[in-house]
Formats: C-alpha cells, sequence, structure tokens
C-alpha cells in the first residue's frame, strides 16, 4: 500500500481572485475622498458616502374625465377650489362638468395629499370645486383601481352657476 498522496490546496491561487475584489471594493470606496484636494494641508481627508437610492416621493395617478357638453377653459394655479365630502353640498347652484380620480403612489400617502392632487385635476377642468368626495381602498373598488392599502379618490368637478 502506497502512502497518500498530499492534497494540495493551492492556498494562494484560491484566494487571490477574493483578495482582487476586495481590492477594487475598497479602492471604489475611497475614491470620493482621493477625488478631494489632497495637496492642502490645513484640511483634514474627509470620506463621504451617499445612498443610490432615489428618494423622491412618486406622485400619485390623477385622471380627469368630462361628463358636460363643451369644455370650460382651464382654472389658473392658485384659483380657489372647494372641497365637499360625500354627504355635503354646497350652497349655490352648480352644474357638474366633470370627474377627478386619485390613486395615491404609496400606502403613506395622507388624505390631504389626495386632496390637493384632485384639487389641481379639477383646476385643470376648469371647477370651482369638487363635490361627493369619498375615499377608500384602491382594491374594494369596481372595477379595482389598483393594489389593497392604496388610497383613492373618487369625486365629481362643478361649476359655480
Amino acid at each position: 500500500m502506497s502512502a497518500p498522496r498530499p492534497v494540495s490546496l493551492h492556498y494562494e491561487e484560491d484566494l487571490m481572485p477574493l483578495l482582487l475584489n476586495r481590492l477594487a471594493l475598497a479602492t471604489l470606496c475611497l475614491l470620493p475622498a482621493a477625488a478631494m484636494e489632497l495637496h492642502s494641508p490645513s484640511r483634514p481627508l474627509l470620506a463621504s458616502f451617499m445612498y443610490s437610492c432615489d428618494a423622491s416621493t412618486p406622485q400619485p395617478r390623477v385622471t380627469t374625465k368630462y361628463t358636460a357638453a363643451g369644455r370650460p377653459r382651464a382654472k389658473p394655479d392658485l384659483a380657489p377650489v372647494a372641497i365637499y365630502e360625500r354627504g355635503k353640498s354646497p350652497d349655490r347652484a352648480y352644474e357638474t362638468i366633470g370627474e377627478v380620480h386619485v390613486l395615491a403612489a404609496g400606502s403613506r400617502m395622507a388624505v390631504s395629499e389626495l386632496d390637493s392632487w384632485a384639487i389641481k385635476g379639477a383646476r385643470k377642468l376648469g371647477g370651482d370645486a369638487i363635490v361627493d368626495v369619498w375615499y377608500e381602498d384602491a382594491a374594494q373598488v369596481s372595477p379595482k383601481a389598483g393594489d389593497p392599502g392604496l388610497l383613492y379618490l373618487s369625486a365629481s368637478v362643478v361649476r359655480w352657476q
């Protein structure tokens, strides 16, 4: 019976790619610090780190539709638009000119944000107010407007007579 052969682990060869990958990663992390003015001895070297994720808030989906004959001119960006939730109606005469629907962009979007976007939509239609404003889970409306947990605003756009 012969003596067992020694097992060759090739330790240095196996570690080389791993060491090169780590060296490349460390170099990339230190690039912002190396890009600073190194010739100024009065300034300390400062490494920086920035997240690569987009922190902007996505906008909700706003849909508008005219329901009356003719199309009124859009209102200015700062024109007042009144809000009347379902069950409350204005004290003055009005005519319905369209509809506005707003689907929240995320589960943390507040009702006040939906209201703001609905007002913008009403201005585009030339409305003076939105009435019969209703908030519901987007998955519960028919037809389904979005994923469960997203708020959905539905309202009629009106113009004062």
